[in-house]
């Protein structure tokens, strides 16, 4: 269908018309998929080769228009010459508008089922031996519950809940659970009580796949969140999305620690500090950012990879 574009949406596209025309490295090299924001857009520079960007318009604040432009077309907006785009309506008619007829909708489907990352790591990964892949995959697993948890609920989850008085009960990594397809897991947990109550030791060994590796048995998993008042996983609430100044897709969300193994429904995690000197101690880490994709660090500072962890 054909959507006049909105006064705000053709605005920015003007502004980024105009950072480009500046060399600003956000609007012209940097790849990301929300460096570039205003206060109803976000997007940014997806593939700099070929010169396209995607952004998307919060046309209110439940439904949303996705764009896939190439640069020609934001020059062509920001001058006016286009005022129109074809966009396709959401199968599910939830009201959002996509760049394309099957494209991902994040109100009314789960990333996951859109998603083969093992296939495209032996691709992208070719030296990776079997057990690594899987250990990437696993994480890019837990990214995108990450993401449908914040989809479903307008913010991240927090890194650990609790009772009236205070104390701990649960790990974040019970409360994706729905989102990682573990459903029937998510619903053995009583969540009123304590993680390691008498009914939820029951529990312990139904440890998720995307929480295994090779060498833990269950129900340990070294897969942990990086809590601090400036990274996403805050110590007393939760974070939303538009908290994140510096791209989601330069800002880490989980990390495979080399060193830390704690029981998977444990609220215990890592702080930037220890996480930064597990890195350094063992010169590798995997690690999954907000916005889903997984690397491996190597050869990187120590000073890089701490900021990596701050939104």
């Amino acid at each position: 269908m054909s959507v006049e574009l909105p006064a705000a949406f053709t605005d920015f596209m003007r502004d980024v018309h105009q950072r480009v025309a500046d060399g600003d490295k956000a609007a012209t090299t940097i790849e990301s998929s929300d460096l570039l924001q205003c206060d109803r857009v976000y997007g940014g520079l997806y593939d700099s080769a070929k010169r396209r960007y995607g952004f998307r318009y919060f046309h209110t604040d439940e439904h949303t228009r996705d764009f896939d432009l190439h640069l020609d077309d934001i020059s062509a907006i920001a001058t006016g010459s286009t005022t129109h785009l074809n966009l396709w309506q959401c199968k599910k008619g939830c009201g959002c508008l996509h760049a394309s007829e099957n494209s991902y909708c994040t109100h009314c489907d789960s990333i996951r089922h859109f998603d083969d990352y093992e296939s495209r790591l032996r691709i992208h990964e070719p030296h990776a031996d079997d057990n690594t892949r899987k250990l990437m995959a696993n994480l890019r697993k837990v990214g995108l519950a990450i993401l449908d948890y914040h989809h479903e609920h307008d913010h991240f989850p927090p890194h650990t809940t609790h009772d009236d008085s205070g104390s701990r009960l649960h790990s974040w990594r019970s409360l994706i659970l729905p989102h990682l397809g573990e459903d029937a897991i998510f619903d053995m947990i009583a969540f009123d009580q304590p993680w390691d109550s008498e009914c939820n030791r029951k529990v312990w060994n139904h440890r998720p796949s995307a929480y295994s590796s090779d060498d833990r048995d269950v129900p340990l998993t070294q897969i942990v969140a990086v809590v601090g008042s400036e990274t996403i996983w805050p110590n007393s609430q939760h974070r939303a999305w538009s908290e994140i100044k510096t791209g989601t897709s330069h800002t880490i969300a989980a990390v495979r620690s080399n060193r830390l193994t704690t029981n998977w429904m444990q609220p215990l995690d890592s702080d930037i500090d220890a996480t930064v000197n597990d890195f350094q101690e063992n010169d590798q880490m995997l690690a999954v950012f907000v916005d889903g994709h997984v690397e491996t660090f190597r050869d990187v500072s120590k000073e890089r990879f701490r900021e990596l962890f701050f939104i």
